[in-house]
């Protein structure tokens, strides 16, 4: 069997239309593996691949583009923590190069991980993006999802 990585849209009674399969628009929030995203207008995710535990996804928007792995059965992502929300929500990881990349990780301290890529080293404003997801993990449903990833089996 095969595992495919496939993006649903699920449609609120309102919206009219279907989106793209592979693409998904803002503003709604978006639940990929393991990240939530609150897309903003202009904001889009297109899904790229994924697995049993995870999947990749590019994020684009004003601050530019990220390349995502999300995982929902990781462990802590190496590094220095270098920024901790207040309350709940994920810690993020300090900017390093992996493989000519620049990459910064978030994680929830528990299963849930996220690792963010981008050519060149990301921006203020691409941090601020990234402090605006949260992360869920496997076992969890996330509440307001208007898009989302599923998996299918084939």
């Amino acid at each position: 069997m095969k595992v495919i990585f496939a993006a649903a849209i699920g449609l609120a009674a309102l919206w009219p239309g279907r989106g793209s399969a592979g693409e998904l628009n803002g503003p709604g929030r978006f639940c990929g593996y393991a990240p939530i995203i609150d897309l903003v207008a202009g904001e889009r995710v297109v899904t790229l691949q994924g697995g049993i535990h995870g999947g990749t996804f590019r994020w684009e928007g004003a601050f530019g583009m990220l390349d995502v792995h999300g995982i929902g059965w990781a462990s802590k992502p190496p590094g220095r923590i270098v920024a901790r929300r207040a309350g709940k929500g994920p810690v993020r990881f300090g900017q390093r190069r992996v493989d000519g990349k620049y990459m910064v990780a978030i994680w929830n301290g528990r299963h849930g991980a996220a690792y963010f890529q981008s050519p060149r080293a990301l921006t203020r404003a691409q941090l601020a993006a990234i402090d605006r997801v949260d992360l869920f993990e496997e076992g969890e449903e996330p509440q307001g999802c208007k898009l989302r990833t599923i998996f299918s089996w084939e």
